[in-house]
């Protein structure tokens, strides 16, 4: 199992599962799911999904934002079409539910 942390889960974060059409790339643990896509790019995680200059040109001058995104420390954009994020809920956030 890939986890994008390297510093493992700190207090107050969530479990994200990060995936593309293909299966699970990875876990990473943050607050929320934007963090979550960071941190799996920075790790390397996500290198499969990075946009070729020429793609990312071609989308860009046509207004195609909807198909990508700039995520991790540098920006980068990376396809989203097939990305797909699941945040994984505790067993203490499930006493809350069930009470």
């Amino acid at each position: 199992m890939n986890i994008a942390n390297k510093d493992g889960y700190r207090f107050g974060e969530h479990a994200f599962l990060i995936g593309n059409e293909f299966g699970l790339l990875c876990i990473a643990y943050a607050h929320h799911e934007q963090d979550a896509l960071d941190y799996a790019v920075d790790s390397g995680y996500l290198d499969s999904q990075l946009m070729s200059p020429e793609d990312y040109a071609e989308y860009e001058s046509n207004g195609w934002h909807d198909s990508f995104a700039h995520l991790g420390n540098a920006g980068e954009p990376f396809w989203t079409e097939y990305l797909w994020i699941k945040r994984i809920y505790g067993s203490s956030q499930l006493a809350n539910v069930y009470g």
